[in-house]
């Protein structure tokens, strides 16, 4: 019998959640923090032999399953049904 995993993470650190700032929807870039935390757990996920990367159109969250999926010799694939929520007149303010 065969079974199934799945890993589910959150894109890495990004400049609006250093200052603590709302950005569901709206673009947020990773951080060198975020590109690092990416690259350690691309590389703690590379033994598991991943049959797959899915991540959000976002930037944050493509930048990351990018890095992830490159050190398990994956192209991630986007789906826009994993887009991040909204957060409406909160988006970019501070909690």
């Amino acid at each position: 019998m065969r079974v199934t995993r799945l890993f589910l993470v959150r894109h890495g650190a990004t400049a609006a959640t250093e200052e603590d700032r709302f950005s569901g929807s709206i673009e947020a870039q990773l951080s060198e923090v975020g590109r690092w935390q990416a690259g350690r757990l691309g590389e703690r996920l590379a033994p598991q032999r991943l049959d797959a990367v899915y991540s959000s159109p976002l930037a944050r969250a493509r930048d990351t399953a990018g890095i992830i999926a490159a050190h398990c010799g994956l192209e991630p694939v986007i789906h826009d049904g994993l887009r991040e929520i909204g957060h409406g007149h909160w988006e970019g303010l501070k909690r």
